[in-house]
């Protein structure tokens, strides 16, 4: 039972390792066309739109979602639980926040809040040390559009998971703030499951991946969804997700009393006029995840003069160290 915990923590971040990250960045989106018109004969698919794809057939939106991940093998158990909010403008700009609860008592959340406003990302921890931003020039936005995708795609992950065996089928119609949506019912045949290719490379690095990495992607190849229900509400004009409620049971090949249950819900919470504006965190400090090294601490010894000063010390010189701070700066 030694190595059950671990294992657990694998299980209960299944979902989460095999495809957080992997949410697209790159650049902001250029202007485009009015998008095509929704399949709906796939709605499925509307799990699987940005947030930039959104707000392009629905404007401003603001949006809110949980997602809870319980892993059990035997009787022992885990549960993480996450809590996620963006706010999309038609203009582009967004804020995104992500709070993760590893289940282990007051203090474990960790989290971050990120802004893209006029061309400038702005970034912060759940708990910094004085509630400072900082901006983050180097990133472009595609940090920031990533970690908003992460966010705003939970439920495309977990469908993502369960692949063609999530079935949507129609429930009829209702309105959801204002805007009239159709409805469906969302279930498993789990005879139209496929797991796909394995995330295990055929050429591992030199001594093979470690064991968190090698127990993580096999749970993920093994993985066996024994059910699913849920709902969701499309805009009927656009087929953008209005609200989404999903739960699913997995198994694990070659380990019957393994189990994960994974529950997942998001909603847009405000539209248009309604949502409240992006703006840029006042008094943002610089970027600064590089320390000075060698330079600040020479100058706070008062052995180094500040630029622009004559005289400066042969130490300078020494250590090659300047005033020029390109190279302190990283992703």
């Amino acid at each position: 039972m030694a190595r059950s915990l671990p294992l657990l923590a694998s299980m209960a971040l299944l979902t989460a390792a095999c495809s957080r990250g992997g949410a697209p960045g790159g650049p902001p989106p250029a202007a485009s066309p009015a998008p095509a018109a929704f399949d709906w004969d796939r709605p499925v698919a509307a799990l699987h739109l940005r947030a930039d794809d959104v707000s392009a057939r629905l404007g401003s939106f603001a949006w809110q979602g949980t997602a809870s991940w319980s892993a059990a093998r035997g009787d022992r158990k885990l549960d993480v639980t996450e809590q996620h909010a963006v706010r999309q403008l038609a203009t582009g700009d967004f804020s995104a926040e992500g709070t993760v609860d590893p289940g282990r008592g007051p203090g474990s959340e960790s989290g971050k809040r990120v802004i893209w406003a006029k061309g400038m990302s702005y970034a912060r921890s759940l708990y910094p040390a004085s509630g400072e931003w900082r901006e983050r020039p180097t990133d472009h936005g595609r940090g920031a559009r990533r970690f908003r995708d992460e966010s705003f795609l939970l439920a495309g992950e977990l469908a993502g998971l369960l692949g063609p065996a999530l079935v949507a089928a129609p429930a009829g119609t209702t309105t959801v703030l204002g805007r009239p949506a159709r409805r469906f019912s969302l279930s498993l045949d789990r005879a139209r499951f496929a797991p796909g290719p394995s995330r295990l490379s055929e050429e591992p690095p030199p001594g093979g991946p470690d064991a968190a990495t090698r127990t993580r992607l096999a749970l993920f190849d093994g993985r066996e969804p024994i059910d699913a229900s849920g709902e969701m509400l499309l805009d009927a004009a656009t087929g953008a997700p209005l609200s989404v409620r999903v739960s699913s049971l997995l198994g694990v090949k070659g380990d019957p009393e393994a189990r994960v249950r994974v529950d997942v819900e998001g909603r847009i919470t405000a539209l248009g006029g309604d949502v409240a504006p992006v703006e840029a965190p006042r008094k943002a400090l610089p970027d600064e995840r590089k320390p000075k090294g060698v330079a600040r601490a020479l100058e706070q010894a008062g052995l180094r003069k500040k630029k622009g000063a004559e005289g400066a010390p042969a130490g300078d010189a020494a250590t090659g160290d300047g005033d020029d701070d390109a190279g302190d700066e990283g992703e």
